[in-house]
């Protein structure tokens, strides 16, 4: 069975199971680094918004399941796990001053996504780019992001520059950091581990390693961005700090004064992009260090 008999049957049966009153249909999403992926939505009178089910990754990992009813039934229980629980009033996005309190930033990668660029409103940042999104709660255990574009800002009447000030003030809040030590968590992974696994593991053995992220681990890699942070963070270690980019979602940070060599963190990184990320998770191949001294982020070379 081809990818394309394997929507169609989906969709087929998702439709039989849900009845008249929904729509079951198949939207084509862009998601980081140019990647495109089939998003299922389920439509009901009872909600105006409905999570995101990637059919893609169904498809990759299909030998996991029996047969189409047990992806059937997987997707539905996604769905009733993530679905908003009212309606929610998107009328609320004409009005910033509404809205501001909920705005926050990511960073993803400038050359791959030069055609999002396009559209939305973005400041280079090194080899990267800091777009903006807004952060929904829609229940207790889910929340949602709606991505800032350009026609936005036209509608709210501000600039680029008023709403990367907004996110450094709101983006700490709606996601505090989480900054903690690797060495314990590595090894435990030595004897099942994966290539890069055992790179991280061996770099632990020369050095301390730290992981920064959020508390939702959504974009977390963006928390190298938050005021004063990597300032507090090489203070706290008495050191400059190298910085590697192990997903949009997280970074590895490292003490300067370790003996590790750049060529070794280099291929860490490159290693981790191809062995354990999704396309759409690779934030960048390069290492970046923050010198305590200038208080600025570079990247090495």
């Amino acid at each position: 069975m081809d990818y394309t008999q394997f929507k169609a049957m989906i969709l087929q049966q998702l439709q039989q199971l849900l009845g008249a009153d929904t729509s079951v249909h198949l939207q084509t999403i862009h998601k980081n680094n140019g990647v495109l992926l089939d998003g299922l939505v389920i439509s009901c009178p009872r909600s105006n918004l409905s999570p995101t089910i990637f059919l893609n990754h169904y498809y990759e990992n299909k030998d996991f399941f029996p047969d189409i009813d047990a992806i059937c039934r997987d997707i539905l229980l996604t769905y009733e796990q993530n679905k908003p629980k009212q309606q929610i009033s998107t009328d609320f996005f004409t009005d910033y001053t509404i809205l501001q309190d909920r705005i926050s930033y990511r960073l993803i990668h400038y050359e791959k996504n030069k055609e999002l660029l396009k559209t939305v409103p973005y400041i280079r940042y090194l080899d990267l780019a800091i777009v903006f999104y807004c952060l929904l709660t829609i229940s207790p255990n889910s929340s949602a992001t709606i991505l800032i574009h350009s026609n936005h800002l036209k509608l709210w009447g501000i600039t680029v520059r008023q709403l990367y000030d907004q996110a450094c003030r709101t983006a700490p809040v709606l996601l505090p950091y989480d900054f903690r030590n690797l060495s314990s968590v590595l090894s435990g992974l030595l004897h099942d581990a994966a290539p890069a696994e055992r790179d991280a593991v061996k770099a632990a053995a020369f050095c301390p390693m730290y992981v920064l992220t959020n508390t939702q681990k959504l974009y977390g890699a963006g928390c190298m961005l938050y005021p004063g942070l990597l300032e507090a963070i090489s203070e706290k270690l008495d050191a400059d700090l190298y910085l590697l980019p192990s997903s949009i979602h997280e970074v590895i940070l490292l003490p300067a004064e370790s003996r590790i060599c750049q060529k070794e963190l280099a291929e860490m990184v490159d290693s981790i992009n191809r062995t354990e990320l999704a396309a759409d998770e690779i934030l960048s191949s390069s290492v970046y260090y923050y010198s305590r001294t200038q208080q600025a982020l570079s990247i090495c070379t």
